[in-house]
């Protein structure tokens, strides 16, 4: 505890109360004196004293607020000023309790005991927040390798994915990969955020990987849908796109609730329509319904979640499916990397507000 005023027999008569009390207690006798101490030594409470030669009690206890290491310390006034005035200023300086000269030491006592338990449960949450961290950074880690970011070529043919997390863990996924004869792409969003989100993603790969070579594209479907839908809690749901291209450009896909596949083809872009069902906690009975579209040598195919076209500028106005149609379009037609450009324009568009949902993107370049 820090005891900090002016007057030295206000100092040594606290000192002797609160001592005899069981407290270990530091003095100062001006803000400079007890700036020293804070910044060396770990101190509990603070008490304050306001009328201070150079420095008074109120602007260093603002001083104070303004440090972040500062900012949870129990600042405890003691002063002759009258209450309703001192309260009021104590308050608005960012102090915690007030209390008048002459004091009562019962009074006091309890108060410093009532800020000190105050102390000790948001300690106890900055524990818990740090652990909390250390252990969503450790399953940052895993999840990138669930999801690892891929560039490859096939056949001719880039795929390239892209997976921004917007709680360090999410609940989107994306990926490419091949088999003997086709190129498979998967993009998913779970609802909600974090762990729980990432969980059910994790889940989703694991369909992903059980699924026999064999299937076709709607077999595909029904065995995540299935599977999914017997885990998936009630509150929760998955939008999703599986597509499969072939050698000859032959493009089949479901999608789920998702947002619309983007494709650039002959100069022009455009949305892929047909949309089915997405998956929920419960049997809906769903009829995934397949398209199929013959590419060309030169197009892009596009699939993205909805943090990317729910991204909002600074007048909270969504840039929306339309926004991203466009933003894609301008994005090929400059050139160069189409993820990298589709991110930063809507980085541009957000302006100065960051995105505020997980975004997970995935070019296909014929």
């Amino acid at each position: 505890m820090l005891i900090v005023d002016d007057v030295h027999e206000n100092v040594e008569l606290l000192k002797y109360l609160l001592g005899s009390e069981g407290f270990k207690t530091y003095t100062a006798f001006s803000a400079e004196e007890a700036r020293l101490i804070l910044v060396n030594t770990p101190i509990d409470v603070l008490l304050l004293d306001v009328n201070m030669p150079i420095q008074d009690g109120f602007s260093f206890c603002r001083e104070l607020r303004g440090m972040d290491q500062f900012k949870l310390l129990p600042i405890l006034f003691i002063t002759s000023i009258d209450r309703e005035i001192g309260f009021e200023e104590a308050m608005k300086n960012g102090g915690d309790d007030f209390i008048n000269k002459p004091f009562n030491k019962r009074e006091l006592v309890a108060k410093i005991h009532s800020v000190l338990r105050i102390k000790d449960l948001q300690d106890e949450l900055t524990q818990e927040k740090a652990k909390f961290e250390r252990e969503l950074q450790a399953a940052r880690k895993v999840q990138d390798q669930l999801i690892p970011e891929k560039k490859f070529i096939w056949n001719g043919i880039k795929a390239q994915t892209l997976f921004r997390p917007f709680f360090q863990i999410g609940g989107d996924f994306v990926d490419c990969f091949v088999d003997a004869k086709k190129l498979h792409i998967v993009i998913a969003d779970c609802s909600g955020h974090g762990p729980s989100a990432a969980l059910i993603g994790a889940m989703f790969k694991m369909q992903l990987f059980n699924l026999n070579p064999s299937m076709n594209l709607k077999e595909r479907v029904d065995y995540i849908r299935k599977n999914m839908e017997i885990v998936l809690p009630e509150d929760y749901s998955i939008t999703f796109c599986y597509a499969m291209l072939d050698q000859d450009l032959n493009l089949t896909y479901i999608n789920g609730g998702h947002p619309a596949p983007l494709l650039f083809m002959n100069g022009q872009t455009k949305s892929l329509e047909g949309r089915s069902p997405m998956i929920m906690g419960i049997d809906l009975h769903a009829n995934d319904e397949v398209q199929k579209i013959q590419l060309s040598t030169g197009s892009k195919l596009f699939l993205y979640t909805d943090g990317a076209s729910e991204a909002m500028d600074s007048g909270s106005l969504f840039l929306g499916e339309e926004g991203m149609l466009r933003i894609f379009h301008q994005a090929v037609v400059e050139g160069g990397e189409t993820l990298v450009n589709v991110q930063e324009k809507i980085l541009q568009f957000c302006g100065e507000r960051p995105p505020t949902d997980d975004m997970a993107m995935v070019c296909i370049q014929l």
